[in-house]
Parts: C-alpha cells; structure tokens; sequence
C-alpha cells in the first residue's frame, strides 16, 4: 500500500503502521509477562520507534536501556537508606537527580537515569519496595524498547536504505550543479552559489542522519562505517568547491583558469553520473601543468587556489565514488 503513494505520503504510511504495530505488540507482550505499568513499555516503544527519523533506532534503545537499569539502580539504593518524612524524600530526590544530571552531562545514555531515579525513589515506600520497583521499571522499558526495535526491523527493513541511497545521489547532483557554477567565475552568480551551498550543507546533514538511520546487523556485512566515511568524503568534496571558488571568483581569473575549469568539468561530469547511479573511472593525480608549483612560481592567489583545490578534488571525488562503488549505490 505504502508503494502506491507519493514518497512523502508513503513515509507517513509507514511511520503510522510501525507506531500502531509498536505500541500495541509492546502493551500486549508487557501485559502477558505481568508487569504492572504495561504503559510504561508502549512509552518506550514509542520513544525508539520515533528515534527512527533522524536517528539511530539500536543507540536510542541501548541508551534507554542503560540509563533506566542505571537510574533504578541508584534509586533503589537511595531509598533503601533514607529515613522516612518528606523532607528526607525532597532531599533525596535532589540529591539523586542532582547526581545523575552531573554525570549524565553529555552522556547521552544516562538521559533518562534521573526520571527512573525519581519514580523509584518515590514510589519505593509502597508495599512491594524499592527494589520490587526497581526491576519493574527496567523490564518495562527493556520489553518496550526491544518492541521498538523489532517494528523498525520487521516493518519497511528496506526503506531506511533506499533512503540512503537516494540522498545520496541528490547530495551527488548537488555538488555538481554547485561545481559548474564555481567554476564558471561568472559574479553574477555569487547569490545562487550561496543558495547552493546552504543547500548542499543542508543535504549533507540529512545524509548523515539517515546514514545513522540504518540498521546494520553485526557481520561481514555490516555497512555503518562506511556510510558515515560516505557523508565525510562528501563534506571533503563540498570544502573543495569551497576552495576553488576562492580561484574563480577572484577578478578577472576566468581567463587564465580556462585549463583548471576543464579539468574541474570531468569532476562535474562524474558528480552528475554518481547522481544517475552510474559508476565513474577516477580521475586520478592532477595533471602536473595544472599543478601549484605554476601557480607558487608567479604567486597568483587565483592559480594557487585553483590548483589546490582540484588536486584535492581529484583525491576526494576517487574516494567518494569508491565509497559509492563499496555500499552498491552505483
């Protein structure tokens, strides 16, 4: 059904189904294995389940898993030894979430530590205690992340990479419109070569998030690595444009650059082809006309930039269409 709808819709569909199927497995597998707040699992679920726009679902899980037994743990131990009275549960409420909140700074697995901390240290005095508690809560959310998980793996497996792919190729086909721009020296274009920058940032960041975004099982063929050294040989290939426009752009250098912009074109012709999914030959060494030591002998800003920036460039777009070749996205 998610096929027959527009791409935009169809991720809708997708997320609808994955949530509905999370959360209702996660209260029905919490309620069969007689936890007593079957709702805090469906929270967790949902939770993972969300994480997977933009996010690593397994590191979402994992966090949750380690900052709940962590934040039982300290809560158990903290209400174990408090004396009765509400001043003492005031003080070690503050103490506890105090603590967790420190040493949670920048730890992203011990976010949740301190509302766990809080529930057990709360509720603890209850019949069942704090140790009862403690174990309940981190069944909870271990059953309503594992849910989560297994709906993002069960539901739409495929989709994460698709995604990857094609933004992958419109990241390619960006760079290229953003190259032959550059390369151009015409002023008149500075404002769309900014547009195009923001833009191509902005697809980057998404490249690396959905890089994130797909699950890999341990094995020969896990692939994580190399998605995420993908988006870097990216951002390398977008600092080179950056540098060569810093030699096109300087006044009156398009005359004198005309053998750095034919070069520069086979890189623009291999951008578009990665952006079709065709695999490229790499361009290989620079060629020695074209490299700096021309441009340092007659210390031309113009030359050096260019000549810098296309010797990267060769180095770069070989590496970013291997990384392509590798993850099969030509």
């Amino acid at each position: 059904m998610a096929r027959a709808l527009s791409p935009r819709r169809a991720a809708e569909v997708r997320a609808a189904l994955q949530m509905a199927a999370g959360a209702t497995a996660a209260l029905y597998l919490a309620t069969w294995l007689r936890l007593p707040h079957p709702y805090w699992s469906v929270i967790s679920a949902i939770v993972v389940i969300q994480t997977s726009v933009g996010g690593g679902v397994l590191t979402v899980a994992r966090d949750r898993a380690i900052g709940t037994a962590t934040g039982a743990l300290v809560g158990a131990l903290v209400a174990f030894v408090r004396p009765p009275g509400l001043e003492s549960l005031a003080l070690a409420v503050a103490v506890a979430t105090a603590t967790l909140a420190f040493l949670g700074a920048g730890r992203p697995w011990l976010k949740i530590a301190p509302v766990t901390a809080t529930i057990v240290i709360a509720g603890g005095s209850g019949a069942d205690g704090p140790a009862s508690l403690a174990i309940d809560r981190l069944m909870e959310i271990l059953v309503g992340s594992g849910v989560g998980v297994i709906a993002i793996l069960a539901l739409f497996p495929r989709h994460a990479r698709q995604a990857f792919r094609l933004q992958a190729r419109d990241a390619a086909g960006e760079a290229a419109v953003l190259l032959a721009l550059v390369c151009q020296g015409d002023p008149a274009n500075a404002s769309e070569i900014s547009r195009r920058h923001t833009d191509l940032k902005r697809r980057l960041d998404d490249l690396g998030k959905a890089a994130k975004n797909v699950i890999d099982l341990p094995g020969p063929q896990r692939e994580t690595a190399d998605r995420q050294a993908l988006t870097r040989a990216f951002w390398r290939v977008r600092s080179d444009i950056v540098i060569l426009g810093r030699g096109f752009q300087a006044e009156g250098a398009s005359a004198q650059l005309t053998p750095w912009a034919e070069d520069a074109s086979r890189a623009v012709q291999r951008l578009e082809a990665l952006s079709r999914g065709k695999p490229v030959e790499p361009l290989g060494p620079i060629d020695a006309t074209l490299a700096l030591s021309r441009a340092v002998e007659g210390d031309d800003m113009a030359l050096g930039a260019a000549a810098i920036g296309l010797a990267h460039m060769h180095r770069d777009l070989d590496d970013l269409a291997g990384r392509f070749q590798d993850l099969r996205l030509v």
